[in-house]
């Protein structure tokens, strides 16, 4: 988990950290820790992003862990460098903490964030701003700020970012990153697949844990990706650790298109619901099925299943949703076991990944519940 694991009796390693700019999000007071530099994995790889059979974007999934599991620091400052070729495009706002889009990144090769700022000094504008750092499981708009507050999926009142459902989704990144808000949609793990988090135990509004990759609208190109991730200390401008990796995409050719799954509530107005989702296109190896439900005032509720590479047909019962709820849902193909390596169910600091993590986004299918 991230930042979140602190409010449900984790310890998330935190670096020695300093307050940035007003105005941005901060970073955790001071407060001194283990050595993060010396304890801490960090993993990374690229892949293609198969955008419901138009488009070709880059993939990508982080880990960055304590030997527990849990995220290695509470802030960080990820930096991505591709190839030659590779450019980022400029970009709408992916939400008001992110004012600019893609800011400085745009026409560059590289996706970056901004580290702290003295306080009063403009902070410039990044992809991932200060907000964006890499966890437990993806990059996430999660690092911590000076008042110690923990972001996590549907935090109340939180910062929203825009998405194709018109849901109320805050502190976690729709996507692909860089598309205009009616081309994201969240990507945010909820039980069945994962352990049902509605018994009170955990922060208001929890939505649900992160899924691994982060997709941007960025054509992809073959070669090296490199992350430079500086975690900051207790004094501006000097660093508590810094951790470089690479990965390499040496396929541009995406996994086969994903299928959109079929909703219906085949026993009528308010009976369980039914999603069907299709065998796995061509190179996927595992199927995750997201459902949304959206009520009149916008507010999401999250729920997965994992549909393996068979698909099948899943239900939700009719508590699950409210008349006049809109239930979406959408299918994610991968070669890998996304929801094998997602918090709860993998606590290991190194989850398995392969050489190229690949994914294939269906489009949306969604109902009324009657």
């Amino acid at each position: 988990m991230r930042a979140v694991a602190t409010l449900l009796g984790g310890a998330a390693g935190i670096a020695i950290l300093a307050a940035c700019s007003s105005g941005q999000s901060g970073i955790q007071p001071p407060s001194q820790a283990a050595n993060v530099q010396g304890t801490s994995s960090l993993q990374f790889r690229v892949g293609t992003a198969n955008y419901q059979g138009t488009s070709t974007y880059i993939n990508t999934v982080v880990t960055f862990r304590q030997p527990n599991g849990l995220s290695a620091t509470l802030f960080n400052t990820p930096t991505i460098t591709g190839p030659a070729g590779f450019v980022v495009p400029a970009a709408a706002p992916n939400s008001a903490s992110t004012a600019s889009g893609a800011g400085t990144d745009a026409g560059t090769n590289h996706i970056s964030a901004t580290p702290p700022t003295q306080p009063g000094t403009p902070a410039v504008a990044t992809t991932f701003a200060q907000v964006g750092g890499a966890f437990s499981y993806g990059f996430a708009p999660a690092n911590s700020n000076t008042s110690g507050t923990s972001f996590y999926p549907g935090l109340p009142g939180g910062r929203a970012f825009g998405n194709a459902l018109g849901a109320t989704v805050t502190d976690v990144y729709t996507q692909p990153v860089y598309r205009s808000s009616g081309g994201r949609r969240p990507f945010v793990l909820g039980p069945p697949a994962v352990p049902d988090f509605h018994n009170g135990t955990f922060p208001p509004g929890f939505l649900g844990y992160d899924s691994g990759f982060t997709s941007f609208a960025v054509t992809p190109v073959a070669g090296s990706y490199a992350l430079h991730l500086e975690v900051p200390s207790s004094t501006i401008g000097q660093l508590a650790a810094v951790f470089d990796t690479t990965a390499n995409l040496t396929n541009a050719v995406p996994l086969g298109t994903e299928t959109a799954p079929v909703v219906a509530e085949p026993g009528g107005a308010g009976h369980a619901v039914t999603f069907t989702v299709a065998p796995a296109p061509a190179g996927a190896t595992q199927q995750v099925l997201y459902i949304v439900g959206v009520s009149g005032s916008g507010a999401a509720t999250m729920y997965s299943f994992n549909a393996g590479a068979a698909g099948g047909v899943f239900t939700l019962p009719a508590t699950a949703f409210a008349a006049g709820d809109l239930v979406a849902a959408y299918v994610v193909g991968a070669d890998w076991d996304i929801v094998g390596g997602a918090a709860p169910n993998n606590a290991s600091p190194t989850p398995a990944l392969p050489a190229q993590t690949d994914i294939t986004i269906s489009p949306i299918a969604a109902i009324t519940y009657a």
